[in-house]
């Protein structure tokens, strides 16, 4: 494992296969925010390479900027897309420079939080997180499409979309309900809700992964502190597991079929086995925040910090996949 420690306030991580490169987010305090920056680190050594500070939202005289949150890679294009989540919007930045692309109106998506790109399609998805869709855009043109209404099956409630996962290869994005239990099944080509699953279990669902080989949603609940193994044609739960305080997200990595769990509460990252065992529980320094799956057997980790002055915080992790 690769530690090192990044300027305060990482969010969240993407990587790029293309370019090899590592893209991370950076916001500090709440609004104004004034401190933010997008990140390019080389995914080896986790040096930063390169980085851009956003620019400042018009009509302010507080020096707040569209600072960045979530975060998405676009290699067919060379981009990369973060969420200003604050500002309510979204940007796209380019991958070799950082130079910013397009940095969209404030009010364009209403809390964007997270981003995530389906190349095969050439959309971007965003969770707007308060509301009940998703915003998409072409990530060629770079306008926007419409949304992607999901109706909740709880009567008198609503679907609140959070963390997203994407499976390509057959068209399908996923995302999870932090006001509701349950989970959703998007068709990418048509932009349609294919299902919703109902979550037994599940109390403030926020992260969500998917394992295309046993066609199972892997479920992180803040509130329930479980990971949950979700058929996707059924919707049984397939294993119900208790991995640590307050888990927010979770990233799969294919090749070995080990999940990997931020435990924000507990500071612990929680690793286990598509047979739902858990095979590792290690440190995951101060409010373990984010992690995200390479591809290439790795699994990137961020964590922030409790302070100004603690030496646990706002680190990024690269973790070797074990079988």
């Amino acid at each position: 494992m690769v530690d090192t420690a990044l300027p305060a306030g990482l969010y969240q991580s993407a990587y790029s296969a293309k370019n090899s490169a590592l893209f991370v987010t950076r916001a500090v305090g709440r609004p104004p925010v004034t401190q933010s920056e997008l990140l390019k680190v080389d995914p080896d050594t986790l040096e930063v390479i390169a980085r851009v500070t956003p620019h400042q939202v018009p009509d302010y005289d507080d020096e707040r900027v569209f600072a960045a949150y979530g975060v998405g890679v676009d290699d067919a294009n060379g981009n990369v897309w973060v969420t200003n989540t604050r500002e309510n919007t979204v940007a796209v930045y380019r991958q070799d420079d950082l130079s910013l692309v397009k940095q969209f109106d404030a009010e364009t998506v209403p809390h964007s939080r997270d981003v995530i790109i389906d190349s095969q399609r050439a959309k971007a998805y965003v969770s707007a997180t308060g509301e009940n869709y998703l915003s998409v855009f072409d990530a060629s043109t770079l306008e926007p499409l419409g949304q992607i209404e999901i109706s909740s099956s709880v009567r008198g409630e609503q679907f609140t979309p959070m963390s997203l996962a994407l499976d390509e290869a057959s068209g399908r994005l996923f995302t999870v309900s932090i006001s509701t239990p349950e989970a959703v099944v998007i068709d990418t080509q048509n932009d349609s809700v294919e299902k919703v699953i109902t979550l037994t279990n599940a109390n403030r669902a926020s992260g969500v992964a998917f394992d295309a080989q046993s066609e199972q949603l892997l479920v992180a609940s803040q509130g329930s502190d479980n990971l949950l193994y979700v058929d996707i044609a059924s919707g049984d739960i397939v294993h119900d597991v208790p991995v640590g305080a307050g888990p927010l997200n979770v990233a799969f990595e294919a090749d070995s079929g080990l999940a990997y769990v931020s435990n924000r509460a507990s500071g612990t990252l929680a690793i286990l086995n598509r047979e739902g065992e858990l095979v590792a529980n290690i440190d995951g320094g101060t409010y373990p925040n984010h992690v995200h799956a390479d591809g290439q057997g790795h699994i990137f980790a961020v964590n922030k910090a409790r302070g100004e002055n603690d030496p646990r915080g706002d680190h990024v992790r690269r973790i070797q996949a074990i079988n």
